[in-house]
């Protein structure tokens, strides 16, 4: 079965198990997709023996999981969980041998970073920023601000071509994947030079 399917049927038994009044209208709306798509996914939950529904008057129904569709959910959702494990792993190391380059390029006394972005990849940088030399010194965010893990969000303006907040750094770790390219133009506008910008 088609990994957009097996996704399909997982979030459609989570909308029917944490609903007692779902309608294929609510379903589609939480889906983000057709009514249309949303009762031919019901109606293969019912074909799979996985959903039955009961007719509650002349144009109301309701849907119920059945003891087979209890299965396929705890299924689906482990195997959910343990490919969200297995990407998270995935992309850790991935980071873990990024970071691993950039301290290579630095002399040791030029081993302070700046992350671009306090998002979940900012999240993992950081976890495996803990097995390097590296020093994070700075996070930069367009908007969030607060605290990043002990590390004080600041907004652009604080980083200047060497400093961020008058701390010096070497590298500035763009940690947004969707946000890359714009976040290198905004660096180059603030006259940081591409050799000192990393992306992940």
């Amino acid at each position: 079965m088609p990994a957009s399917q097996d996704k399909y049927d997982r979030q459609v038994l989570q909308a029917i198990a944490s609903s007692e009044r779902l309608t294929q209208r609510s379903l589609a709306r939480e889906m983000g997709v057709a009514v249309g798509l949303a009762n031919l996914l019901i109606r293969r939950l019912v074909g799979k023996g996985y959903v039955r529904i009961a007719n509650m008057g002349a144009k109301h129904v309701r849907y119920l999981m059945t003891p087979e569709g209890w299965d396929a959910l705890a299924s689906a959702t482990r195997a959910s969980l343990e490919n969200t494990v297995h990407l998270y792993t995935q992309t850790r190391e991935q980071i873990r041998d990024s970071l691993a380059a950039i301290s290579g390029q630095c002399a040791e006394h030029e081993k302070r970073i700046v992350f671009y972005g306090a998002g979940d990849v900012a999240e993992i940088a950081y976890v495996s920023l803990q097995t390097t030399d590296l020093a994070l010194v700075g996070v930069v965010d367009d908007k969030r601000t607060g605290r990043f893990f002990n590390v004080e969000i600041a907004s652009p303006d604080a980083l200047t071509r060497e400093t961020i907040g008058g701390v010096p750094y070497s590298h500035v770790v763009v940690t947004s994947l969707r946000a890359a390219d714009a976040i290198r133009q905004r660096l180059a506008a603030r006259d940081v030079p591409p050799e000192k910008v990393f992306c992940l």
